[in-house]
């Protein structure tokens, strides 16, 4: 599968120390960056949802990511776990006041959610600076990865297959069945192709860059 193959590529701790510093506090935001939306404590107020990952919930996130995108002009947009990441890649939403960008889109993320799910439901947020299209496919790569290295290991423990040391992915990957790889890493969004659902990752990020 290539798209497991892609993701499989990369390594999260590496792209992880270099997203992390490029997150914004006060600078104002120019394109191209990333707007990252979490869930606050969504593991406890969803507990009563299948895990590892509920497709009902997953479903409710990706139309919110819909909403979101389109609103504020996103260009692309991917939703795994419960986590929403924006693309903006022409488009400055709020003439790139970093705080006012965080906390509206974050304060809709959290009302449209809970409306959907039922139940009171919050994001934070932050802004990522990226430094062209290819980068910002990269950076999808990463929330990719790490939502597939988080839902392995999740199913891994369920089946009893992680004591003190966790293994490699790729072990684990050997003994896990990934009943649904869209849940693992994600569901990518395109402006240009109107915001319908993609779940390979190499066709979803071709239009950025030429990744795989």
């Amino acid at each position: 599968m290539d798209s497991l193959k892609r993701l499989l590529a990369e390594n999260p701790r590496i792209l992880e120390m270099r997203y992390r510093e490029r997150e914004a506090v006060c600078e104002p935001a120019s394109i191209p960056f990333a707007v990252r939306l979490d869930g606050v404590g969504f593991g406890k107020r969803l507990r009563d949802f299948p895990p590892p990952r509920s497709r009902a919930v997953h479903n409710a996130l990706v139309e919110v990511a819909k909403a979101l995108a389109s609103t504020h002009g996103a260009d692309h947009a991917h939703v795994v776990s419960d986590e929403i990441n924006l693309l903006f890649l022409r488009h400055t939403p709020y003439g790139g006041r970093t705080f006012k960008i965080i906390s509206v889109l974050a304060a809709q993320a959290s009302a449209e959610l809970t409306v959907k799910l039922g139940r009171p439901l919050y994001f934070d947020g932050r802004v990522v600076k990226l430094r062209d299209h290819c980068d910002a496919a990269t950076y999808l790569l990463f929330r990719a990865r790490v939502g597939l290295n988080n839902y392995v290991i999740q199913e891994a423990r369920r089946a009893g297959l992680v004591d003190e040391r966790t293994p490699r992915i790729e072990e684990m990957l050997k003994k896990v069945e990934v009943a649904d790889y869209e849940l693992a890493w994600g569901t990518f969004l395109n402006k240009e192709a109107k915001y319908r659902a993609e779940s390979d990752v190499c066709t979803a990020l071709a239009p950025l860059c030429k990744v795989c």
